[in-house]
């Protein structure tokens, strides 16, 4: 088996895990798309919005039409969209709804440059969030 090989075969297996059948950012079904970089699975809509933030802020892959370093497949699987959600929103106040399949794709953009450009939201040093 190649690296390739060995890279799609944990990308499948973490990408079938709960918290990752859905988009990280926008809660759509069956994410194809991932950033590598922030380790979370992304719908095709929000990868594209991830790709204009730019390689600084967020590297995005096709799970499945992209080749994968077994590290970065790794990396996947240790992060996921539930550490990372908890990370980025830990501080997110109520008052501001996680996009849904309503929300307008001008408001998902300010909603995913807030989250992971502007940093509004992540948790502070030393601040607990798996819980």
């Amino acid at each position: 088996q190649t690296e390739k090989d060995k890279a799609q075969k944990i990308l499948d297996a973490v990408v079938r895990l709960p918290d990752n059948r859905t988009c990280a950012d926008c809660s759509a079904l069956g994410p194809r798309w991932a950033s590598f970089n922030l380790g979370i699975f992304l719908c095709l809509g929000c990868s594209g919005i991830h790709r204009r933030l730019g390689v600084h802020i967020s590297k995005v892959k096709s799970v499945t039409l992209d080749g994968w370093k077994i590290k970065w497949a790794q990396w996947m699987k240790e992060s996921g969209n539930r550490a990372s959600n908890e990370y980025f929103e830990a501080n997110r106040p109520d008052r501001i709804k996680r996009p849904d399949d309503s929300t307008s794709s001008a408001d998902l953009e300010n909603y995913i440059r807030a989250k992971y450009e502007r940093l509004e939201w992540v948790a502070k040093p030393g601040q607990v969030v798996n819980g």
